[in-house]
């Protein structure tokens, strides 16, 4: 594990859970597996500290244990860690696909790590009740949820087993529950400790993520080709889950006729171009290829060439952004050529030499290409010449593009928490006029007192309870101030989701090439 992911580690953990489990995160993350007193050793902090510090990381699955005698060691899962920056595009997923409710029902499982289905289901019905434009109901939610815990985005949690002094975590295959409404409501009118369901459940990533990964193989044949393509591809998509493992690198065949079928539910026209597709796409995109004549031929889809050709076209596009379209041109062309000598890239690459030897050095010395010497056989009478062939190793080049990523990334990071804490009082401010504001619609009040409210607002403490009061506090520069703020909160949050995309794409491409 690099430095970089080090650090991206530490502002991700100090940002959701604070200074002391960051603290005991660093140590793990520094020493690898660790038993509790060591921990306590190491960071100097006291006991009950780790001891909640580890509860709250193995809550989250931000770690786990392993069992040696009667010692327990504690290891960090970084990998898991960084998911955390990755909740709103799953809360967004949920939006787009289920709706409002499928959206609050898993902001809440994450928010909590895991649960019980009737006290997620209650816990959103009770912070959402009040809310009109919700208008959120309990069996809504009931199916709702049956309908994520179906299509797998949510699944049971593993339980643990007893045997021995030490309980082991056992995974439990998830069966779809038959929640009772009337059950349910009667949970809301009472206290939720003493609810006798007993079925943990938590999110499962992985479903997530087949879904990031087909959207992104999707959107590629979209751009390359037009929309029709890319339902296309949708479609062989969701042929694969039926036949083959999601995450196979190459899907099972699936028969022309298949597709025939399935594309005229999309559209007559589709169908009758259906091979004419095909063939585009395995020859501009290389996603699928033909694996038989049978049927009228059989095409299956290459998940791990794909993510190879994403790769590749992120690390052409990071070159060009660090050196400039000459230096990815060049990176190009090694690529393409295997191998090759200096002399031949000039010729090439159509660039002066000088220039050409600079941003092939330049190249070099960024690690996106790698030399190789070779020694030609010595003529008689002659010495023996040395050559150089530079080329391309994509794994490497993938490294060193995924370490330049957690390096953006914790610099994007500390940015965003430096900004934070510039402008804490204004942000505070403008948050209570805000939580205000929302009082006042769900109240009803007139818009005029609303506006009033925006600008002039003050609140007191006044016998432990909170006293609005209208006073000029929030001035003009004030709002200004708070508004250019927000908006470089909002372009580092863009940025943190967009180098998570970038390493989603690099982590899918490493679990294939192990």
């Amino acid at each position: 594990m690099s430095r970089q992911l080090g650090r991206v580690v530490s502002q991700i953990l100090n940002r959701y859970f604070g200074e002391i489990v960051e603290k005991v995160g660093n140590d793990l993350f520094m020493y690898g597996s660790k038993p509790m007193g060591m921990i306590i050793k190491s960071t100097g902090l006291p006991r009950t500290q780790v001891i909640e510090s580890l509860r709250t990381l193995l809550k989250f699955d931000l770690a786990t244990f392993e069992a040696k005698d009667v010692i327990v060691d504690y290891k960090l899962l970084p990998d898991n860690i960084l998911l955390l920056i990755r909740y709103p595009r799953y809360l967004l997923q949920m939006k787009t696909k289920y709706g409002s409710e499928a959206e609050m029902l898993v902001e809440e499982l994450l928010q909590q790590a895991s649960c019980t289905a009737t006290v997620l289901i209650v816990s959103v019905m009770n912070k959402y009740k009040d809310d009109k434009e919700k208008n959120l109901n309990i069996v809504k939610l009931k199916d709702t949820f049956i309908s994520l815990a179906t299509a797998g985005y949510i699944q049971q949690a593993p339980v643990a087993e007893s045997n021995s002094e030490i309980p082991i975590l056992v995974p439990v295959a998830t069966i779809v529950p038959d929640l009772d409404v009337r059950e349910l409501i009667n949970a809301m009118n009472t206290n939720l400790n003493n609810v006798s369901d007993n079925i943990y459940w938590k999110v499962n990533y992985d479903r997530f993520h087949l879904d990031f990964r087909d959207e992104v193989m999707i959107k590629a044949v979209t751009r390359r080709i037009d929309d029709n393509a890319g339902e296309l591809l949708k479609l062989m998509l969701e042929q694969m889950y039926l036949s083959s493992s999601s995450w196979a690198s190459d899907s099972s065949p699936v028969p022309l006729t298949d597709l025939k079928d399935g594309c005229q539910r999309i559209s007559d026209n589709m169908k009758n171009h259906v091979e004419q597709y095909l063939r585009v796409i395995e020859e501009s995109t290389a996603f699928i290829r033909r694996t038989g004549d049978a049927g009228g031929g059989q095409y299956s889809v290459r998940i791990q060439h794909a993510l190879i050709q994403l790769v590749e076209a992120l690390c052409d596009h990071t070159v060009t952004e660090r050196l400039g379209g000459k230096a990815a041109r060049i990176f190009r062309l090694i690529r393409s050529k295997k191998y090759i000598e200096e002399d031949d890239i000039q010729k090439n690459a159509m660039l002066p030499n000088k220039e050409c030897k600079e941003l092939t050095y330049k190249l070099l010395e960024e690690h996106f290409i790698s030399v190789q010497p070779m020694r030609k056989a010595a003529s008689a009478g002659g010495m023996a010449k040395a050559i150089y062939l530079y080329h391309v190793k994509l794994h490497d080049v993938a490294h060193v593009i995924r370490d330049m990523c957690y390096r953006s990334l914790h610099n994007v990071m500390s940015v965003s928490r430096h900004t934070r804490v510039l402008n804490a009082r204004l942000l505070d401010k403008k948050r209570r006029v805000r939580t205000i504001v929302h009082g006042m619609r769900l109240r009803g009040e007139p818009q005029q007192n609303i506006d009033d409210v925006r600008y002039i607002f003050c609140i007191y403490i006044l016998r432990g309870a909170w006293t609005v009061e209208v006073l000029d506090t929030l001035t003009p520069p004030e709002v200004t101030s708070s508004a250019e703020a927000e908006r470089r909160l909002n372009t580092l949050a863009a940025s943190e989701l967009h180098l998570d995309r970038e390493l989603f794409i690099l982590t899918s491409y490493f679990t294939y090439q192990r």
